[in-house]
């Protein structure tokens, strides 16, 4: 049997969440789902396949998926944009996108996997209606946390993801051949969702996980790419625009009744003087430190692995390094690493998780059985 194009195995397909039905918000309940399907899955009509699911960072969506068909399309590095002196110092072979997967599986450095992006997306504009190079608006995470005040997108993943991509495509249907990745926001819900459903899948590997805890309210976000490109003042402006997006995102998922951003009471200096205890411990339930040490056999069950750059721009290393702290106390046994990598400088967050999807899925093939 001659093997059917690309195009037939790099897949969006649409899947209708009932999880999400009646959310607060009227985010969409149909949703797209990004689907890539190995070399040669069309040419067995018996063989099954691991999956590996992929939970998106903050801004993403169905239209701004992690990984691409071509490096081209994938708009969280615009690499057509970028002047060539700035490309030099990244290291583009190691961003890999569907292609790249084709070639590590008929190469035999991958086993053949299918690969899943669901839409995170509440699909809210951000704060300041912020768009991205492409000109669209970009859109608020959910964090992939059941919410009373924005909906059930941890189950939207568990349940409505997960079944119909076992009813639709030849999988191996169980715990053990199912893993769940994901960078920045979707690292986060990684580990929220297997601290809830530890049954689902054998391992998981999070990447700069956002944990943004009431620690980083006073963070200054500037991205060095920005600043190279466009000088300091204005890298601080975008940042700002962008962390008061998310926080104001938080607020609405942890504590919409009762927000903690606008009742923050600061000095004339900016620093914190007074926060409303009520509305902070909104924000600290969510804590994943918190929820790991009120589920503390939960992540005994799944292979871990976690890790960040040294210098993320987001304010991650430190919220990593507590997490990795926490899992150590509890002896939950995992893979931990803070590296510090050269060729991610112009945007350690972002392109410290690109640079590790490959290592990521290396760790979750080796623990399918």
């Amino acid at each position: 049997m001659v093997e059917k194009s690309e195009v037939e195995r790099y897949r969006v397909d649409v899947v209708h969440a009932r999880s999400l039905e009646g959310n607060p918000i009227n985010s969409p309940v149909d949703r797209e789902l990004g689907v890539y399907l190995p070399p040669g899955y069309f040419e067995s009509e018996d063989e099954k396949y691991p999956v590996i699911y992929y939970l998106h960072g903050y801004t993403g969506n169905s239209k701004k998926l992690t990984v691409t068909p071509r490096l081209e399309d994938n708009k969280n590095l615009p690499v057509q944009v970028i002047p060539p002196q700035v490309l030099q110092e990244m290291d583009l072979n190691r961003i890999s996108p569907y292609a790249k997967f084709d070639e590590l599986i008929t190469k035999g450095e991958l086993e053949p996997f299918i690969f899943v992006q669901p839409d995170g997306s509440l699909h809210l504009p951000h704060k300041d209606g912020a768009k991205d190079l492409s000109g669209a608006v970009q859109t608020k995470g959910s964090m992939y946390l059941n919410s009373p005040f924005t909906g059930k997108f941890e189950d939207y993943i568990v349940k409505d993801v997960v079944d119909y991509v076992d009813a639709n495509y030849r999988t191996t249907a169980d715990k053990k051949h199912r893993a769940l990745m994901g960078g920045s926001m979707g690292g986060y819900g990684t580990l929220s969702t297997c601290l809830h459903h530890p049954e689902k899948f054998i391992s998981a590997v999070s990447l700069s996980p956002a944990n943004i805890t009431t620690d980083l309210l006073n963070w200054k976000l500037v991205t060095p790419i920005f600043e190279k490109l466009l000088g300091r003042e204005i890298a601080e402006q975008l940042g700002n625009s962008s962390w008061n997006d998310i926080l104001d995102t938080y607020d609405i998922i942890f504590s919409k009744n009762n927000p903690l951003i606008p009742s923050i009471k600061r000095d004339k200096k900016g620093k914190i003087v007074d926060l409303n205890k009520k509305a902070a411990s909104n924000w600290q339930k969510y804590d994943l430190n918190k929820m790991i040490r009120e589920n503390p056999d939960t992540l005994k069950k799944v292979h871990l692995l976690l890790n960040c750059e040294s210098t993320d721009e987001y304010g991650l290393t430190g919220e990593t390094e507590k997490i990795h702290e926490t899992l150590k106390k509890l002896k939950i046994d995992h893979q931990f690493e803070i590296y510090s990598d050269p060729k991610a400088v112009l945007s350690p967050h972002i392109l410290g998780i690109a640079y590790h999807i490959v290592p990521g899925i290396k760790f979750c093939i080796q623990h399918f059985t």
